[in-house]
This record gives structure tokens, C-alpha cells and sequence, in this order.
């Protein structure tokens, strides 16, 4: 699920590459036998063509990643498989929606009267919607900076 949680935030829902490389990069020894007998798993489940579990080397140029846990990381090997260029474009264009809707959001929340013409439920449904928008923008700009590593 990590997988593809990884590919879905990174490249989108529209995106369906099939035979991508993965790699597990593991902060040390004890971790890397801990989840290497479970690779075969991640590969058949992830659909990956292939999947390393590395400790003290260094993952290709043009992965996209994602915190496993604090011992291991993943990372998927998408340079080449799409257009990165293409894809900052988009997500600068989705970042820039999201940056409108926050400051409509903070403009509205910031009145003096908010706090109390607004009902209590409206004010929590408004600051929730706040906060996922916010979530929302962080990983819209972690995605760009993966891209622009691979241009």
C-alpha cells in the first residue's frame, strides 16, 4: 500500500506505469533482514519489476520517496518513465489553486465578527478544511521538489 501511496501522491491517480523499479533503503543491517524476506511480497503486490533492499548505498538519481518508518525508506525509480517538466507545470498550476482557496479560507476565518456570527460547527468544518488544504499544499511541493531533482 506504501507503494502505491507513494506513486498516487507523487505522479497522481492518471498516471499507471506498471514495471517500475523499487528499492527499500535501510538505515542499518538488523532492519534490512528484518523486511528482506518480505520483498518478494512488496514486489508481487506493488506490481514493481523489481524491488532492492539496500543498507549504506545510495538509490539512483530520479526517485520519487517515501518514509517507511524511521529505519526505512522507499523509493521508486521514475526518472525516464515521465515528464517531469510536465508534471511541475501541473503541480505549480494545483499549488497555486490551493494557495487561493487558503488565503479565502484565512481571509474569511481572520474577520473580526468570525468567531461569533459563524456557527461553532461551520468555525470546526472551516478549520478542518484549513488544515487539509494546508496538508494538501505541503504535498503538492514535496512532489514538485522530487520532479525538479529528476530534470
Amino acid at each position: 500500500a506504501l507503494w502505491f501511496g507513494i506513486v498516487s501522491r507523487v505522479l497522481g491517480p492518471h498516471h499507471c506505469l506498471p514495471f517500475l523499479t523499487g528499492y527499500l533503503k535501510c538505515q542499518d543491517q538488523a532492519t534490512a533482514d528484518l523486511i528482506r524476506p518480505f520483498s518478494p511480497y512488496i514486489q508481487t503486490l506493488s506490481s514493481c519489476m523489481s524491488v532492492s533492499v539496500l543498507v549504506g548505498e545510495s538509490c539512483p538519481a530520479g526517485c520519487a520517496i517515501g518514509i517507511a518508518s524511521d529505519r526505512c525508506s522507499v523509493h521508486l525509480l521514475l526518472k525516464g518513465l515521465i515528464d517531469a517538466e510536465k508534471e511541475v507545470t501541473k503541480l505549480r498550476n494545483k499549488r497555486e489553486e490551493i494557495e487561493k482557496q487558503l488565503a479565502k479560507l484565512r481571509e474569511k476565518m481572520s474577520t473580526a465578527d468570525y468567531s461569533t456570527k459563524v456557527p461553532q460547527k461551520i468555525q470546526e468544518m472551516e478549520a478542518e478544511k484549513l488544515r487539509q488544504s494546508e496538508t494538501e499544499q505541503q504535498k503538492v511541493e514535496e512532489a514538485m521538489r522530487n520532479f525538479e531533482k529528476m530534470m
